[in-house]
């Protein structure tokens, strides 16, 4: 009788361990993200689950305090029954069978029925979770145990994970577009939305050799002409050079001034006041910051206070939704032309990280933004048609120049003779 009682608390302690299994895999697989849609749906259960998920590791601790408990004892009782029915020998047998036992019907069952129906499984195991924290013994003793087992690594702040980091996110944009949850354009816009908040000004900005300005004292007629041959509503205004900007202009004001006979007039008179922002700030902040603002146009600046270009609310919302072709835009080439296989035709104003991501390619990015800025950092001077370099792979010749500035680059994957020189 005493024998039978033993297996059926061995039964009862595995089943246990089961349970609490279960519960272990649901709460450390599930996302506090997905927790809190739960919680929108279903109320008070998923709340709980929300509230042990602020805390995970000491939420799971009672878990695997219980389940390890569970586990032994039943190891501990087979062994000795069996060691008393047939000795030492068998006893061995029977732990081993038992732990067989346990791996697949109290770990890998379990474990995988929780993660294949995550939603299914988390408000049952928070309400396990609760329960074991609410045991007053239980909580005592997992206390003391975490404080002893803190003696023995270093103490540092303690930082709440973040709902979801944007790895995860970026993988699960990609998923859902994979699964057809998401159309494409809505994957790369949540892709672009993450990347954004480490966007800097200077990566959307107009950059200071493209920028259209005008002499504080150009006439508003001539003003006008200059906007329209651009094809833009806007530009800066300085005064004795382009890094004493004095305001900005808008073709409206312009219009305005001259429907009232003031065309011959210097447009100073219909500048507005000027908003500067480091080429180092976020994009995203900037963008928090226009909102609700008359400003029409902002001037970067450099860390030596010089006009590094400008950026406008479009040119932010661009970095997310990518070019906004409008009537007025005059053609330009692409960034980015395929030619042939393992060749391509780059604008040097190219970002190098979207070439990366582009191609796979893996060019630096170190002191640059662009595939010019690269070039010119390797060459160590003004380049001419024809040079190139070779970097991480790619041969990148230069096939225009304007001025000073790399306007076309020929990116050619390069031969391994190449390489080796």
């Amino acid at each position: 009788m005493n024998d039978v009682l033993t297996m059926i608390l061995v039964v009862l302690l595995v089943g246990i361990a089961t349970l609490l299994s279960l519960a272990e895999a649901a709460l450390t697989s599930i996302s506090r993200a997905r927790a809190g849609a739960l919680a929108e749906d279903q109320g008070n259960g998923a709340e709980t689950l929300v509230r042990l998920l602020q805390d995970r590791r000491r939420s799971l601790a009672p878990i695997l305090l219980c389940a390890l408990a569970a586990q032994l004892s039943a190891g501990a009782l087979l062994a000795v029954m069996v060691y008393e029915q047939a000795g030492a020998g068998w006893a061995i047998a029977s732990v081993a069978g038992l732990l067989a036992v346990m791996f697949v019907v109290a770990e890998s069952v379990p474990k995988h029925w929780a993660i294949t129906n995550i939603d299914r499984a988390a408000i049952p195991a928070a309400r396990v979770a609760n329960l074991l924290n609410h045991i007053y013994p239980v909580r005592w003793l997992v206390n003391l145990l975490i404080g002893i087992a803190g003696l023995f690594h270093k103490r540092g702040p303690t930082r709440a994970s973040p709902v979801a980091s944007e790895e995860e996110i970026v993988a699960l944009a990609g998923a859902a577009v994979a699964a057809d949850v998401l159309e494409d354009s809505e994957g790369l816009i949540i892709q672009s939305l993450v990347h954004f908040g480490d966007t800097l000004v200077r990566e959307a900005m107009v950059p200071r050799p493209d920028v259209l300005s005008v002499s504080a004292d150009t006439t508003i007629d001539h003003a006008i002409a200059m906007l329209v041959e651009r094809g833009v509503s806007r530009m800066p205004v300085y005064g004795d050079d382009i890094d004493d900007i004095r305001g900005v202009v808008h073709i409206k004001d312009l219009f305005s001034r001259v429907q009232r006979g003031r065309g011959s007039h210097f447009v100073s008179i219909a500048m507005r006041p000027p908003y500067f922002v480091p080429e180092s700030k976020r994009a995203s902040e900037l963008m928090g910051e226009l909102q609700g603002q008359p400003v029409s146009m902002v001037v970067a600046i450099d860390e030596y206070g010089g006009m590094a270009g400008i950026v406008t609310m479009e040119d932010l919302i661009e970095e997310i939704l990518g070019d906004i072709v409008d009537e007025f835009d005059a053609a330009e080439e692409p960034k980015l032309e395929p030619l042939r296989v393992g060749e391509w035709r780059v604008h040097g104003r190219m970002p190098v990280d979207e070439f990366n991501e582009l191609i796979g390619a893996d060019l630096p990015d170190d002191d640059w933004d662009t595939v010019g800025g690269l070039i010119f950092d390797s060459l160590g001077h003004v380049p001419e048609v024809g040079e190139a370099i070779i970097e991480s792979g790619y041969q990148l010749m230069v096939e225009q120049v304007e001025g000073r500035r790399i306007t076309r680059v020929r990116v050619v994957v390069a031969e391994p003779s190449e390489l080796a020189e």
